[in-house]
């Protein structure tokens, strides 16, 4: 009786444990429709039209910026601010993938470098950028960037003095 309810239970939690699917694995793709929208907005941030970002993000899409919690609105007018700071912009080792989750759950990874002078102070500069976003239903509904925020502060304050 004791083998039978030891092969039983040992039955019971190989099946259970088959049938899960680890919540790690994905489908990583870079050339996808995904991947490439991540890209064209960081051209259409570089181009100072922001007419995809409204198409393609959620109205109540959650952003991130250096972890500090911003709505679509504050977010889409420091992008905008942008251009005030900065001109000469350009973006090099631009890299994007999107992780297929097998979850559900879809992110797209985008690495690259933006380049520009600085308006106020005439200083040439280089950062590199990373963003996460997640998308349902073919919007962004998480916005995520991460990066090093001395060179847009500096600017920042130089535009200040100057106005002063």
């Amino acid at each position: 009786m004791k083998k039978i309810l030891s092969i039983l239970l040992l039955s019971v939690l190989t099946f259970s444990c088959s049938n899960q699917k680890p919540q790690g694995s994905a489908v990583v793709k870079d050339s996808d429709e995904l991947s490439l929208n991540a890209k064209s907005l960081l051209k259409a941030y570089k181009d100072n039209d922001f007419s995809l970002w409204e198409e393609l993000i959620s109205e109540d899409c959650e952003f991130l910026i250096n972890n500090n919690a911003l709505d679509k609105k504050t977010t889409l007018e420091l992008l905008k601010q942008d251009h005030a700071l900065f001109g000469s912009l350009s973006i090099s080792e631009d890299y994007a993938h999107t992780n297929y989750f097998n979850n559900g759950n879809i992110w797209t990874n985008h690495w690259f470098t933006n380049k520009s002078t600085g308006r106020f102070t005439g200083e040439t500069n280089s950062v590199r950028v990373h963003t996460d976003l997640k998308w349902e239903n073919g919007k962004v509904v998480i916005f995520q960037a991460y990066f090093d925020p001395s060179v847009t502060m500096k600017e920042a304050t130089a535009m200040s003095e100057m106005s002063k």
